[in-house]
C-alpha cells in the first residue's frame, strides 16, 4: 500500500479461529471500494490456530496486515501494538468475534469526519447478544458508575467499537485495561467525544473472553481514571481533603472518650483499645489507596515520556 488508507481497522484476536475468514470477507464487502482502509489484526497469544488463518488471509490481501505478540498482553496493549504499526488517519477497534457489524463502521467514521474526535459504539439494544450475565449487566453497572466518578455523561463509553482520529492515541497511551475508557480520557484531554448506537449480534463460534477477573481489573482502573481527571494536577487537594478528615475524626473520637472517662467516670479500657485498632487500620488502608493511585499516576507518566511499550511484537506480515 503505497499511500497512506483513510482508516486502520485493527482487531485483537485472541483464539478466535472459526471467526476470523468469514469477518474478513464480510469486512471486505462492506468497506468495497468506498474508502481505502487497511486491516490490522493483531494475534495476542492465542493457542488455536489462529495466526495460521490469518497468515493465509494476509498472503492473498494485502490489505490485511497481521501482529503476532509474543505471549497474551491484554486487549489494551494488542490494540497499542495494533495502533503503532497502523497508518490511517482514522482509526477504527472492533472485536474479532464477529458480534460486531461491519456496516457501522462507516457511520462512525462518518461522525469522526464531521469533526468529533472520538466516537463511540453504543450497545443500545443487546437483544441479539449472548452472556446477558457475565456481559451486559456488568457493562450496565460499569457505565453506571462511570457517570457517577467522573461525570461523563455517555451511555456506553467501555464497548470494544469505536473510531477515532490519531492525534488522540498520540497523546493518550494504552494500558492495564485502559482501552475501555479512552473516551474518559480523551474527554479530560479536551477532545470531542461522542457516541453512535450500534448493533450487536450474537456470537456464532469461539467462547466469551468477558471474565470476572477482567471486571475487577477494569474496576481499578476506573478509580485510577477517576482520580486523573480529578486530582491529576492537584493530587493535594485529595489527599489534604482525607488528612484533614482523619485528623478532626480523631480529634473528635479522642475528645468524646476523654469526656467520658473524666467527667463521667466511664473507663472504656477495651472498648478504646479496639477502638484504636480501628482507626488505625482504616488509616492504613487510606494511606496503601493513596499510595497505589501515586504509583499509579507515575507509572502513567513513565509511560507516557519514555514511550516505553506493555508487548513484544513476534512477528509482522505485510
Amino acid at each position: 500500500m503505497k499511500d497512506n488508507p483513510e482508516i486502520s481497522v485493527i482487531f485483537p484476536v485472541h483464539n478466535e479461529q472459526d471467526n476470523l475468514i468469514p469477518l474478513h470477507a464480510e469486512i471486505k464487502e462492506v468497506l468495497g471500494s468506498r474508502l481505502t482502509y487497511e486491516l490490522i489484526f493483531v494475534d495476542d497469544g492465542s493457542k488455536d490456530n489462529s495466526y495460521a488463518v490469518l497468515a493465509k488471509i494476509a498472503a492473498a490481501d494485502k490489505k490485511v496486515r497481521v501482529v503476532r505478540l509474543l505471549s497474551n498482553y491484554g486487549q489494551s496493549s494488542a490494540l497499542a501494538a495494533g495502533i503503532s504499526i497502523s497508518k490511517g488517519a482514522i482509526i477504527v477497534t472492533m472485536d474479532s468475534d464477529r458480534q460486531h457489524d461491519p456496516r457501522d463502521i462507516l457511520r462512525l467514521v462518518g461522525k469522526v469526519k464531521e469533526g468529533f474526535h472520538v466516537v463511540c459504539g453504543w450497545r443500545k439494544d443487546r437483544g441479539n447478544s449472548d452472556s446477558f450475565f457475565k456481559k451486559t449487566i456488568p457493562s450496565k453497572l460499569s457505565n453506571a458508575m462511570i457517570k457517577i466518578l467522573t461525570g461523563v455523561r455517555l451511555n456506553d463509553s467501555t464497548g470494544g467499537m469505536r473510531a477515532f482520529s490519531r492525534r488522540v492515541v498520540e497523546v493518550i497511551p494504552l494500558y492495564g485495561e485502559m482501552h475501555r475508557y479512552l473516551p474518559l480520557l480523551a474527554t479530560w484531554k479536551g477532545f470531542k467525544v461522542t457516541e453512535l448506537p450500534i448493533t450487536i449480534r450474537k456470537r456464532v463460534a469461539g467462547k466469551t473472553k468477558y471474565t470476572f477477573k477482567r471486571i475487577f481489573r477494569g474496576f481499578f482502573d476506573l478509580i485510577t481514571i477517576s482520580f486523573f481527571v480529578k486530582y491529576s494536577t492537584r493530587p493535594l487537594h485529595i489527599f489534604g481533603t482525607i488528612g484533614i478528615f482523619s485528623l478532626l475524626s480523631g480529634f473528635a473520637i479522642g475528645s468524646y472518650y476523654l469526656y467520658q472517662k473524666f467527667f463521667l467516670g466511664i473507663h472504656l479500657l477495651y472498648e478504646v483499645a479496639s477502638l484504636i485498632l480501628t482507626i488505625m487500620l482504616v488509616l492504613l488502608g487510606m494511606m496503601f489507596l493513596g499510595f497505589g493511585l501515586i504509583a499509579d499516576m507515575i507509572s502513567y507518566d513513565a509511560i507516557t515520556s519514555q514511550k516505553r511499550e506493555s508487548y513484544l511484537i513476534e512477528e509482522v506480515i505485510n
